[in-house]
């Protein structure tokens, strides 16, 4: 028979005698064939009849009374091995762990070869370790700084933005239709072949004239219309259209018009400039350039620093083993599906819209997952190598920064200890790690710097 069993809290006792043998070797997957003596089974046999007998309910005998002969004649000895395995197998794989000094890296499999009375207990346990990392030079990589500019467009841009920060929607006065970008206030009811939608009533819409939300059809049905008119709508919606009830179909809104705002934006004077807290329109260029150059310096940091690590993970050679690759490949597959269900379309969809087929997704994400992986392995061999480690300190100070507000340190603690039960502090203290050997990599590199301007 076969099962799968996650590795519990090791209980390893009595293990001595017992036969490991590595059947099979491929790269980091490992598969062992582990004979458990007769004896020790039998031990762990009699301590699972014991628990079960308490309970078990067998007419004229008393609970915990039953003979263990009639006790397997009327449950059956599948019920004591089952039980046996939960506490054998735990024992038996750390045992297998230690002996041939392993790092699992993913959920082993388990398969019961015998189980058999008066006969050593064999078990296969497929495994998939660490791979092999080989490091190529990670050390003084050679990167090209970009020249970093800014230019007067930019500026302006910037400026525009602000200006849209401060803009303000007052109603239309005149009686006037709408016209293109204007801001409309609708109410709505929706009907498909004349049946009004499950969410087919809407109340004070706010929508801009032109918006993506619909299709450009919705737009220029409401082009004219005037302030307290109703309008009848047909408008045909892509397949991929996430709302379910709408995709693909010939929807009808019957449409009433409330209102019509018109957005104003200030005009860039004396008085905007005030507003800003800034002495003359020259300060506030000045200001913006400042900033746009130190935002443009932070990319460009990120930018040398993925650069950087690109090429030693080029440099570096890693035996991803495939059983890793497909399961996380399987896990962004579902990953995906499930974002895709949040908004309201499908998986299906989806490959429609990218134009691809089920086998082209499947190798997309592959090529993701593989690059993902070996980077992850790779700077955690260099992480090995320099012997760079997460302080308790840093992991705190990162937790801090996660919660909002003033916090006190029994908070932190709290949370500290909630994280490691569900294993995100793990994945955390990974993230903290990956960071530190990021910024240790882009401090070793040779850069090649730009003039800036």
């Amino acid at each position: 028979m076969g099962v799968r069993v996650p590795p519990l809290a090791p209980g390893i006792k009595g293990l001595q005698a017992m036969q490991i043998a590595v059947e099979k070797k491929e790269g980091a997957e490992l598969s062992f064939k582990v004979e458990v003596p007769k004896e020790r089974v039998e031990e762990e046999l009699s301590r699972a009849f014991r628990k079960l007998v308490r309970e078990a309910k067998v007419p004229g005998f008393r609970k915990g009374k039953v003979p263990r002969k009639i006790f397997e004649h009327r449950f059956g000895q599948e019920v004591l091995q089952k039980e046996a395995i939960k506490r054998l197998y735990p024992e038996v794989y750390q045992e297998v762990v230690v002996q041939q000094n392993l790092s699992p890296i993913i959920e082993p499999t388990l398969e019961i070869l015998q189980f058999s009375p008066n006969k050593p207990l064999i078990l296969r346990i497929d495994l998939v370790t660490k791979p092999e990392v080989k490091l190529g030079k990670y050390k003084g990589i050679k990167v090209k700084e970009r020249k970093i500019e800014t230019s007067k467009d930019e500026i302006t841009r910037a400026l525009g933005q602000l200006q849209e920060q401060y803009a303000d929607y007052p109603p239309v006065k005149e009686k006037r239709g709408v016209r293109d970008n204007d801001w409309v206030t609708l109410d709505w009811q929706v009907f498909y072949k004349g049946k009004l939608l499950a969410r087919g009533v809407e109340k004070n819409f706010t929508f801009q004239i032109g918006s993506s939300v619909f299709p450009p059809s919705f737009s220029q049905g409401l082009i004219g219309l005037k302030t307290g008119e109703k309008r009848s709508l047909e408008i045909q919606f892509p397949l991929n259209y996430p709302r379910k009830d709408f995709a693909g179909r010939e929807i009808t809104f019957e449409v009433t018009l409330k209102q019509i705002r018109e957005k104003r934006v200030p005009p860039i004077d004396g008085k905007f400039v005030k507003n800003l807290k800034f002495n003359s329109l020259k300060s506030l260029r000045k200001h913006i350039k400042e900033n746009i150059a130190k935002t443009k310096k932070n990319w460009e940091e990120k930018r040398l620093s993925s650069e950087t690590v690109r090429k030693v993970v080029e440099d570096s050679k890693v035996d991803l083993p495939l059983s890793l690759v497909e399961g996380k490949v399987d896990e962004r597959r579902s990953q995906l599906e499930n974002r895709l269900k949040e908004r309201e379309t499908s998986l299906e969809n989806y490959i429609k819209d990218q134009k691809l087929s089920e086998k082209e997704l499947r190798e997309k994400l592959k090529s993701e997952v593989e690059k993902d992986l070996k980077t992850y392995f790779v700077l955690e061999a260099i992480a090995e190598q320099e012997k760079i480690e997460v302080r308790e300190e840093e992991i705190e100070e990162r937790l801090k920064s996660l919660v909002r507000g003033k916090v006190e340190e029994k908070d932190i603690i709290r949370l500290k200890n909630s994280l490691a039960a569900s294993g995100e502090l793990k994945i955390l203290t990974a993230e903290l790690r990956n960071e530190k050997v990021i910024d240790f990599l882009y401090h070793q590199a040779k850069i090649e710097r730009k003039h800036r301007s």
